[in-house]
């Protein structure tokens, strides 16, 4: 499999955000080692930097650029840098993302605008870009990183959900137009990845340790999940949605979504729980 990735990666250009850490790291080292020319961005700078410097220094090309994903005017400024250097974008990933998990009443409109703003205004702003271009050069891939919870509600995450839920409308409806261009978009809904995303975690009123200590033991590797992504890219698949417990939820969430009230009652209850103790 891997050389069937090489054999279509190979010589292309990749425009990877969120790629400091995690699974956004592990995507851009899988790419490059593959023959892909990456540009890393990321807010974390220093983070970009060192994950150019992994590819770089297994023989790939790669540019690091400390880029603030909310943020219109540099982001386009970071694309026609890397255009014009490479003479074209071939593949656009959305990744970055933030979280919070909080009740709603805990959370304020700042908290909000901040998980939007990255979240949802920042897939919208790369995107918008990367879409512009592509349809001028004739051919491109877009790919969006959703989530889980774009595809099922989950409570005490509820702006997190909502950004998710908007970037997963976006992108499947931008599927309809962009096939008229030759332009792919594919849409990533992972389930629970082990990266620091959980680490970097803003929680409300609730220890976080204790929070995201209830997590699946089982959760998936990001470079595992990174291989995944490359693999439905390659298949240029409009969904590409893993691990087992995140199929599981997309199919039994679109036949009976009432069958998830005690699941969603559940998690509300043990987060309060986790809230009173902390008070306590």
């Amino acid at each position: 499999m891997e050389m069937k990735f090489r054999k279509i990666f190979i010589g292309k250009a990749a425009f990877v955000t969120g790629g400091a850490s995690g699974m956004g790291r592990s995507l851009c080292i899988r790419l490059g080692n593959n023959g892909c020319r990456v540009a890393v961005a990321d807010i974390n700078a220093s983070g970009a930097e060192e994950t150019a410097s992994i590819i770089t220094g297994n023989g790939g090309t790669a540019l690091a650029m400390g880029l603030d994903v909310s943020d219109y005017c540099a982001m386009e400024r970071a694309l026609r840098q890397v255009i014009e250097e490479w003479y074209g974008i071939d593949y656009y990933i959305n990744n970055a993302g933030i979280g919070i998990s909080a009740e709603m009443r805990d959370i304020s409109i700042e908290q909000w605008r901040k998980t939007i703003d990255v979240n949802l205004m920042g897939v919208i702003n790369g995107t918008a870009l990367a879409y512009g271009h592509m349809v001028r050069q004739g051919h491109g891939h877009i790919v969006n990183v959703a989530s889980m919870a774009g595809l099922a509600p989950f409570p005490v995450n509820i702006p997190y959900t909502a950004s998710k839920y908007g970037v997963v409308g976006l992108t499947s409806a931008l599927q309809s137009e962009a096939v008229f261009h030759g332009i792919n978009v594919s849409l990533v809904c992972p389930g629970v990845v082990g990266t620091n995303f959980y680490t970097d975690l803003e929680v409300v009123n609730v220890d976080r340790e204790k929070y995201t200590g209830g997590l699946p033991s089982n959760i998936l590797d990001p470079d595992k999940a990174a291989y995944k992504i490359m693999k439905g890219i390659a298949a240029r698949k409009k969904l590409i949605l893993f691990p087992m417990h995140a199929v599981f939820v997309y199919h039994a969430y679109r036949l009976a979504p009432a069958l998830f009230n005690p699941l969603m009652w559940f998690l509300v209850k043990k987060f309060r729980d986790l809230k009173k103790h902390r008070d306590n």
